[in-house]
């Protein structure tokens, strides 16, 4: 059992206490010895003073109360007992305590001192790796303050130069205008001069202005002979110029024809064991196909009258049709039936060579329809397309044909292909450059028959009939595989190829092509190729923004090829916007 005693009212009223309070008080509300003892330096009592001794009040005269009876008086005689006894009593347990206390708080101000010399530690990293981040954006902003000045200092330097250049023109322009008015007022003083001498010196006058014009006659005639001697040279000098340039072109052309000529012949078993064809052989079949059908049945059909007749009254059939088909299923679908069951395959079958020479007829007008047609409005593809698809399935020989007067009309674009610098495919040399540039597919011109379409003409009627050539390919077969150079896969190898040939992607009729192809076929085969025609994407953007090689881009740099690239570049965008 503990007791407590309460401590009485101070009868003092001057009594000070301390600011901190009593911290260590027992339980009983006594001090104990060993804590006054051990933390005197840590607590305080309650303290107070008086001015002087006389002020000290008198204690207070305690009447002590009159015990009832004996049992009280022994219960509070037993009670001050056990308070005694327990002021003096040593309790292992507190002493533990307060040794603990003390240890606990030894323990927590080493932690707190080396939590402060870790965080010290810490602050200290922060700082320097802050200082060091400080240094590098010191050193790169003076680097591009030094940049800046640099560039300015090369601003101020060319800004220099071009007023030196402007003050030297103007000094220029000053001393000759300088010059011309001190010629003119001579010439002032002198026609002054020479009329106050007109009467005295009529004759001597006469004399010198004819020298004088005799002189600016033959100064005036050798200035001509000089300038016309001049024009004379500088003409030399361009063709010479200009012959330079084209041996070297086609010194280029030669040395890259001769290249690819030993690749394809180094790839050639390859090529065989794959049961593929090399771009040489494709346009060596379709043109020794169409100079077999024009000797076998073209010129057998013009050379005789009745042939001729019959072959006409029949081709007169098929242009109406062609020129008048729309976007109809119906409108389609009969003109399809008519050339093919009243035209083509009547009841009663023409001679082969009269069915031939139609079929020539044919794919000719369906060409020539597409030239002008699809030139001016893309979608009238669309039906052309699916009509030469079904004849092009239903009609024999009618492939074969087709290709190769589509060849006839593009060069070597649908292959994709140069035409050969020197030879035909035959081996015969050509006849001249007008021989070879016909064959590359250009026509003559309509203003002047003397020379070639331009550029812009040729670009834009091959796009037509290539146009014409990727709606075919897009169509899929119904009943039976198309003929080899009309499925679908033939769009991988023409890019494969045209992306190899850098002499091809350099000319402005490339990258119109490219665009044409993408324009048609580019999300289609998307879905149908996948990743692998994403892969031929990348290689197509990259040859119209960077180059493909030495810097070169797909088109050269001439306007027309510029605005055909661009073209490329936003439809390999577009194609991969779209929704997969």
């Amino acid at each position: 059992m503990r007791f407590s005693v309460p401590r009485s009212l101070s009868p003092s009223p001057v009594r000070r206490h301390s600011q901190q309070p009593r911290r260590n008080q027992s339980t009983f509300g006594l001090l104990d010895s060993d804590d006054s003892e051990s933390d005197g330096a840590d607590d305080s009592d309650d303290s107070f003073c008086y001015a002087s001794e006389s002020e000290v009040p008198q204690p207070p005269i305690i009447q002590r109360a009159k015990l009832k009876s004996t049992a009280e008086q022994r219960h509070v005689e037993d009670t001050v007992t056990a308070i005694r006894l327990r002021t003096r009593h040593h309790d292992p347990y507190e002493e533990w305590e307060k040794q603990t206390r003390k240890d606990a708080f030894r323990v927590a101000r080493k932690k707190q001192t080396a939590i402060q010399l870790q965080m010290h530690d810490q602050l200290d990293a922060a700082r320097n790796q802050e200082s060091q981040r400080l240094a590098v954006l010191h050193s790169r902003q003076m680097a591009e303050v030094q940049a800046q000045l640099d560039s300015m200092k090369l601003q101020q330097q060319k800004e220099e130069d071009r007023l030196r250049q402007g003050w030297q023109e103007r000094d220029r322009l000053l001393w000759k205008r300088i010059d011309s008015v001190i010629q003119l007022e001579e010439d002032k003083v002198r026609a002054r001069l020479e009329a106050e001498r007109k009467i005295r010196e009529q004759e001597e006058r006469k004399r010198q202005e004819e020298d004088m014009r005799k002189r600016l006659l033959e100064e005036k005639r050798l200035k001509e002979e000089e300038e016309k001697q001049k024009a004379v040279e500088e003409e030399k000098k361009q063709k010479l110029e200009e012959k330079k340039q084209k041996e070297e072109q086609e010194r280029q052309r030669l040395q890259h024809e001769k290249d690819v000529a030993a690749r394809i012949e180094a790839e050639g078993e390859y090529r065989k064991a794959a049961g593929l064809s090399s771009p040489r052989e494709d346009w060596v079949y379709a043109r020794s196909t169409l100079m077999n059908h024009k000797e076998n049945y073209t010129r057998p059909i013009k050379s005789d009258k009745a042939r001729r007749a019959a072959w006409g009254e029949q081709r007169r059939k098929i242009t109406p049709r062609i020129g008048q088909l729309t976007n109809d299923p119906r409108t389609i679908r009969e003109t399809t039936d008519f050339i093919h069951d009243k035209i083509l395959v009547p009841p009663q079958p023409h001679p082969p060579m009269l069915y031939h020479g139609l079929l020539s007829s044919l794919a000719k007008t369906i060409l020539m329809q597409a030239e002008t047609e699809v030139t001016a409005e893309k979608k009238a593809a669309i039906p052309l397309a699916q009509v030469a698809f079904t004849l092009l399935d239903r009609l024999e020989s009618f492939p074969e044909i087709f290709f190769a007067k589509l060849v006839q009309r593009c060069g070597g674009w649908p292959i994709p292909c140069g035409v050969p610098a020197a030879k035909d495919f035959d081996g015969r040399a050509w006849k001249d450059d007008a021989e070879r540039t016909k064959v590359m597919g250009y026509r003559r011109s309509v203003e002047q028959s003397a020379h070639f379409e331009q550029v812009v003409e040729y670009m834009n009627r091959v796009a037509g009939n290539m146009r014409l050539y990727w709606h075919i390919l897009k169509i899929p077969p119904q009943n039976r595989p198309m003929h080899h150079m009309f499925q679908l896969p033939r769009c991988w190898t023409w890019f494969a190829r045209i992306m190899s040939d850098h002499s091809l992607l350099e000319t402005p009729v490339a990258a119109q092509l490219i665009y044409t192809a993408l324009d048609v076929l580019g999300v289609h085969v998307l879905q149908v190729w996948g990743q692998q025609w994403v892969k031929m994407l990348e290689l197509i953007y990259q040859g119209a923004t960077d180059g493909f090689a030495d810097g070169k881009l797909i088109g050269g740099t001439t306007g027309v090829g510029t605005s055909a690239r661009m073209r490329v570049r936003n439809e390999v965008e577009r194609i991969m916007a779209s929704p997969r």
